[in-house]
């Protein structure tokens, strides 16, 4: 089986966004040493329209700062085998800095928000963004916030980027709140397929390849257990990131009495159930397992619960590998 480890690259997006160095730089470095160590590459989904804010702010001290750090960063992560894949949240459009914070704005979150012309011009000018640094064109994307529905305004923009490889979807993947909206309950429940219009329908033909999420099913019991253990101990189980999440309080609530359509995932106690979707996976005779993380959303626990999965999977005669590249 192939897996593929992606981490999307990003600040948080509620009333804190957080600093680069606790949501960003000192995550993914850790996530470098981990790599290095086990000699396995992973995926960075990078968040393009905050390095073109960076860019465009670059009359600030900070701004600048944090650009050259970010830059820098994402320049050692391509010397180091790792795919730079593009990661859309379109928000930054209307998100600016001011009083050395950014002030975020999600009232357009996502790009089914904007009319076709302005979906156009921010999948170029992001794609761009990240270009200008890594000198490669990226050859995947993800969906901010899964937001890929409808999937028709993005095609145009994508195809004049060439980037025909989309992993955004989980299977029965499900959420609408003021922000976010995606349904994936009809999506294929496969390794991959070939898509059109629609990435949840399969097309033989199709221009674009979903490597879709490894999906999950988490019952109430490991959200009432993540409660107990960050209330217990959260020098362990608590993020890396200081910022904070756009959060949807009724969603969460439901998930301490209702199972939860959710996917393969190491951010914080999450990465405890990677080694049984391993076994899930090897036992349905997968050809792929794509895990979905965040740096900004690592705890140490995640890094201990990793490198244990990647022996583990290492081991078993699985391969990791990036996506494209």
């Amino acid at each position: 089986m192939q897996i593929h480890l992606s981490f999307d690259y990003e600040l948080f997006f509620g009333t804190s966004s957080g600093s680069i160095d606790n949501c960003i730089l000192k995550p993914t470095q850790r996530l470098m040493d981990l790599s290095k160590k086990h000699q396995v590459p992973f995926v960075f989904f990078v968040d393009a329209g905050y390095l073109l804010q960076l860019k465009n702010h670059n009359h600030i001290v900070q701004c600048k700062s944090d650009y050259d750090k970010i830059a820098l960063q994402l320049l050692e992560l391509k010397a180091a085998g790792h795919e730079i894949a593009l990661h859309i949240h379109p928000h930054w459009e209307d998100s600016f800095f001011k009083n050395n914070s950014w002030k975020i704005n999600t009232t357009r979150y996502k790009l089914a928000d904007f009319t076709d012309t302005e979906i156009d011009h921010i999948v170029t000018k992001y794609h761009q963004a990240i270009i200008d640094i890594t000198q490669i064109p990226c050859k995947s994307y993800r969906a901010g916030g899964w937001c890929i529905q409808p999937f028709e305004p993005i095609k145009k923009a994508l195809i004049k980027n060439n980037i025909l490889v989309d992993s955004t979807i989980f299977h029965n993947g499900f959420h609408s709140s003021s922000a976010h909206s995606y349904n994936f309950t009809s999506s294929p429940n496969k390794d991959e397929w070939c898509f059109d219009n629609d990435p949840c329908t399969e097309s033989s033909n199709g221009l674009y390849t979903e490597i879709p999420i490894t999906a999950d099913r988490i019952p109430p019991l490991f959200y009432w257990n993540l409660y107990f253990k960050m209330k217990s101990n959260p020098a362990i189980y608590k993020p890396l990131g200081d910022g904070n999440w756009l959060v949807d309080k009724k969603r969460i609530y439901k998930h301490f009495y209702s199972g939860t359509n959710h996917f393969a995932c190491a951010d914080g106690f999450f990465a405890s159930r990677l080694s049984s979707i391993l076994t899930r996976c090897e036992n349905q005779q997968r050809k792929r397992m794509m895990v979905l993380s965040h740096p900004k959303s690592l705890a140490p626990y995640s890094f201990d619960a990793l490198d244990a999965f990647i022996n583990k999977a290492k081991t078993k005669g699985h391969t990791f590998s990036t996506i494209t590249s």
